[in-house]
């Protein structure tokens, strides 16, 4: 099976077969008596691939990056490779995905979990225990059927994410909005948040991903701490209660109510100036 790859106008063309992908190069017959070696160009890319060899996208290496690979998404993903937050640790920018990424019934269809912007949020809004966040738990996002699914990658609306980063949004939206009702300002809550995310960096409380904070996954939480503060609304409501607890007006409770906007925070990229607003790391 062949697929035309477009790096920088250039079509290169690879070949899978028997589960192996190769780059496709062709050259100029040349006279007999030619002993010049021809000069053979190779796209500065890296294929990432199915176990199965499919091609699915193809990110751009660094300088100081081999220039030309072809791997699969599992060995991407050990090197801890991103293509979707330009200022978290080792991205590298997305170049190419797979037309057939969107087709149903393709095998390249197939390598991910489909989603919708809409899919995550209806997950996201829905109202539940904190503690159910916890990794593996019904709120582990990642691992739930109507989720990730256990699958290494998501496709939402045509664009690939690693899984376990998408994975973030429901935590954040729901830990978000508990912060803001506890606090009743978003700046507030958005840090809390943050510094949440990372006290369960792997899911278990204290955890560490041993490395980096200034990973993808700290960014999404930002993300959809924004996404949260545009599509939820706080409402503070007087409530009669105990006059000897709370004094003769009661109390003031907090809660926040969902009032759909857009999901363009969830898209968005985080800038330098949102990061060094909300970052909760260091350096």
């Amino acid at each position: 099976m062949e697929t035309i790859v477009e790096v920088d106008g250039v079509p290169y063309t690879f070949v899978t077969e028997n589960g192996t992908t190769a780059l496709r190069l062709d050259n100029k017959t040349t006279a007999s008596n030619d002993t010049n070696p021809a000069d053979l160009h190779l796209p500065d890319i890296w294929l990432v691939t199915r176990s199965n060899g499919m091609p699915l996208f193809a990110v751009r290496p660094d300088v100081c990056d081999k220039p030309f690979r072809i791997l699969s998404a599992d060995k991407l993903y050990a090197e801890k490779i991103q293509w979707f937050e330009p200022l978290a640790d080792f991205y590298r920018e997305r170049l190419w995905v797979n037309p057939k990424s969107s087709v149903e019934g393709s095998e390249v269809y197939d390598a991910y979990k489909q989603h919708t912007w809409q899919t995550i949020i209806d997950f996201a809004i829905v109202d539940r225990p904190s503690f159910v966040y916890y990794r593996n738990l019904p709120g582990d996002w990642k691992k739930q059927s109507e989720g990730g699914a256990k699958f290494l990658l998501c496709l939402v609306e045509g664009d690939p994410y690693w899984t376990d980063g998408l994975g973030q949004i429901p935590f954040a939206v729901d830990t978000f909005r508990k912060y803001w009702e506890e606090t009743r300002e978003v700046d507030a809550a958005i840090l809390k948040t943050g510094q949440t995310g990372l006290d369960w960096a792997d899911g278990t409380l204290g955890g560490s991903d041993n490395g980096s904070e200034n990973v993808y996954d700290n960014f999404i939480i930002i993300r959809a701490c924004l996404w949260a503060s545009e599509n939820f609304e706080l409402v503070l409501e007087k409530r009669p209660m105990s006059a000897q607890r709370f004094g003769p007006s009661g109390a003031t409770v907090a809660s926040t109510v969902f009032k759909p906007s857009s999901a363009t925070r969830l898209k968005t990229l985080i800038d330098s100036g949102t990061l060094a607003k909300y970052k909760t790391w260091k350096p």
